[in-house]
């Protein structure tokens, strides 16, 4: 896009008109070819085909012509049986023509002698052509494939014709030897286009005509494949078969061609014609080439047509571009005007260029006037903005004195909530031990109790014990005497209950003696008890006095933190008084900034407009100078502008930059 951008609107009207010509051009090739490739090849078929058709009937009258010569010689009078040969030398060389188409004429007898116009004699009693049309009759007349002539050594071919006598018995033959080289300029005339030719071939496949005289009775078509042809061989099967038609081959070359062929009648030769692939192109090509030439040259002569309206008619473009460019420059005569020669759009643009001047003009001239006006104001504002600004830098400068006071309060108070707030943590963590020891104590009381009660259990276990070992005595004691009673029976029993009655009072001695170890834990349990009591009752007095403490003191760090946040909220508010004050002096500074540059912009206005070609209409004393006019509005001279605070040097200033206009 940038370098379309670049381009002039004559570049610009030349591509406009050269591409939209050279795609159409592209289609209408694209199209044609395409067109050209579908008619092309099928007209070349036709052309081809209707050549080889006349030629194979051209050749077909040329034999025939021979032929019916040939007959008509068969039915002279002369002839008949016995006749000795040598009496028809004469007659067959007044026959003889010698323009080198006929190499011989002959005739034979019965047995096979021969004789020719020029007396030489010869026996063709077994060549196969004599038995056929002396011996055999099978038949009237024949052509014989062509063989290469021993006098001119030269393509050539015979044609004979049997001798017949007045009662149609067959008494010998006539017949010619005639030379091929006309058939080979006739198949030399056939052109389907470039690199075509024309060839002729026997019943055998051999080449009678062709271009190349070396092909001539040496190719055969029917083993051609053997040479580098590709294809050939399978299709001369089809060129033998005595129909017309067209086929594709590959050269040794490895050119693909296609035969076109036709038999030529009357005979079993067959002639044809070999085109190559590219022949049914290069019409095509040639075509399209002579197209591209011509719309080229069209192409070339309307561009240079379009340039020449282009540039008559964008003149007056450039004499506008070159005005508003004087303009640009600050150097511009806005009393120039454009004369406008035609009423089209070049016109209309010249008329809006002379109006857009008249109105530039007439602006220019009120911004001068409302440009020195704004001067005189700007100064005036300067003054009282400087002034202005000297009082708040002072306001400033006590509200930062007020400002470190209230901070240092504040950080005394701040001291003072930390250490309030330092003995309420204290005096809470005392609470929450006293509370904790009181929670103690009461689960040792709990437990004291549970120890009298287990050991009162366990002095009850053991007077059960001494119970039982007091009934186990008794009865240990019943059963001695009872076995005492048994006599020598009851002995052993009486050993047992012996030993029962020991463990039973060993027994009775040792509950004794726990009893006594139990109420004397029972009796400490009771009495430790009550001191766990005691204990937590005092325990509980601590609790509350430390809880009333703890009350008192985070009753002080309360009021601490509210003087805190007072004196903090204060001091806060004298901080931003301080900033806005900052800000404030910042703001008149900048003020004070901007009207000065106010000023010296009005001034560069002023010089500016100067630099314009105006009319003489406008301010009645736009012509003065400002020192000249501020004076004689204001009686003063202008002030000097005082120097800028170090603060303005660090802020931004949005200035209007009117030298761009």
């Amino acid at each position: 896009m940038k370098r379309i951008s670049r381009l002039s609107l004559t570049q610009k009207l030349l591509a406009a008109v050269a591409i939209p010509l050279l795609v159409v051009a592209v289609i209408l090739g694209i199209v044609v070819n395409q067109q050209l490739n579908q008619a092309i090849p099928e007209l070349l078929d036709n052309a081809g085909e209707r050549q080889v058709k006349a030629r194979s009937d051209e050749i077909s009258r040329w034999i025939s012509g021979y032929r019916n010569w040939l007959s008509v010689l068969a039915l002279d009078e002369r002839f008949v049986p016995g006749a000795p040969l040598d009496t028809h030398v004469e007659w067959l060389a007044k026959r003889y023509t010698s323009d080198g188409t006929i190499e011989s004429l002959f005739i034979s007898d019965t047995a096979g002698n021969t004789i020719n116009q020029e007396g030489a004699r010869l026996n063709i009693s077994e060549r196969p052509y004599f038995k056929a049309l002396v011996v055999d009759g099978t038949a009237d007349s024949l052509i014989l494939d062509p063989f290469v002539s021993m006098a001119t050594n030269l393509p050539a071919a015979m044609m004979v014709e049997t001798l017949f006598d007045e009662r149609g018995k067959r008494i010998g033959l006539i017949g010619i030897a005639f030379s091929l080289s006309s058939l080979s300029d006739i198949t030399s005339g056939i052109n389907v286009g470039k690199g075509s030719y024309g060839w002729l071939i026997d019943s055998q496949g051999k080449v009678i005509a062709h271009p190349v005289e070396e092909y001539r009775m040496s190719l055969n078509y029917t083993d051609a494949d053997q040479q580098g042809y590709q294809g050939l061989d399978a299709l001369s099967q089809q060129i033998l078969s005595g129909t017309a038609g067209s086929g594709e081959i590959t050269m040794p070359s490895g050119e693909h061609t296609i035969l076109m062929w036709n038999p030529v009648e009357g005979t079993s030769w067959v002639v044809g014609v070999t085109v190559p692939i590219a022949a049914f192109t290069s019409v095509t090509n040639s075509l399209l080439q002579s197209l591209l030439l011509a719309g080229g040259v069209l192409l070339v002569l309307l561009l240079v047509v379009v340039a020449y309206a282009a540039r008559r008619s964008l003149a007056p473009i450039k004499h506008t571009a070159s005005a508003m460019a004087d303009i640009a420059k600050g150097k511009g005569d806005l009393t120039r005007r454009l004369e406008a020669k035609s009423q089209d759009e070049i016109g209309d643009l010249a008329h809006g260029f002379n109006a857009f001047v008249e109105r530039m003009q007439s602006t220019l001239q009120e911004v001068r006037q409302n440009a020195r006006t704004v001067l005189s104001d700007a100064s005036d504002m300067a003054n009282g903005t400087h002034e202005l600004s000297s009082r708040t830098e002072q306001a400033a400068a006590n509200l930062q004195e007020t400002s470190a006071s209230m901070e240092q309060i504040h950080s005394t108070v701040a001291h003072t909530s930390q250490a309030s707030e330092q003995a309420n943590s204290l005096a809470l963590e005392a609470a929450s031990a006293s509370e904790r020891g009181t929670e103690s104590m009461n689960q040792m009381e709990a437990k004291m109790a549970a120890i009298s009660d287990s050991a009162n259990k366990i002095s009850d276990i053991i007077g059960l014990i001494d119970s039982i070992a007091f009934q186990t005595n008794i009865l240990a004691l019943n059963a001695s005497v009872e076995a005492a009673r048994a006599g020598e029976q009851g002995r052993g029993f009486a050993v047992v209950a012996s030993e029962v009655r020991t463990l039973a009072s060993r027994s009775a001695s040792a509950a004794h003696d726990i009893r006594a170890l139990i109420d004397m834990s029972v009796s400490h349990s009771r009495e430790g008890g009550d001191i766990v009591k005691e204990a937590a009752e005092r325990m509980n007095e601590i609790r509350h006095s430390v809880a009333q403490v703890s009350d008192v003191i985070a009753e002080i760090a309360a009021g601490a933190r509210e003087q805190t946040t007072g004196i903090q909220q204060v001091n806060t508010a004298v901080a931003e008084m301080d900033m806005m004050t900052q800000q404030n002096a910042a703001m008149v500074s900048q003020s004070a900034n901007l009207a000065t540059n106010m000023r010296d912009n009005a001034r560069r206005l002023d010089q500016l407009m100067s630099e314009f070609v105006l009319s003489k209409g406008g301010a009645e004393n736009s012509a003065l100078p400002y020192t000249a006019a501020h004076k004689a509005r204001t009686g003063t001279a202008l002030p000097q502008a005082p120097s800028r605070p170090p603060q303005a040097t660090q802020q931004k200033h949005a200035v209007a930059e009117w030298e761009e206009f």
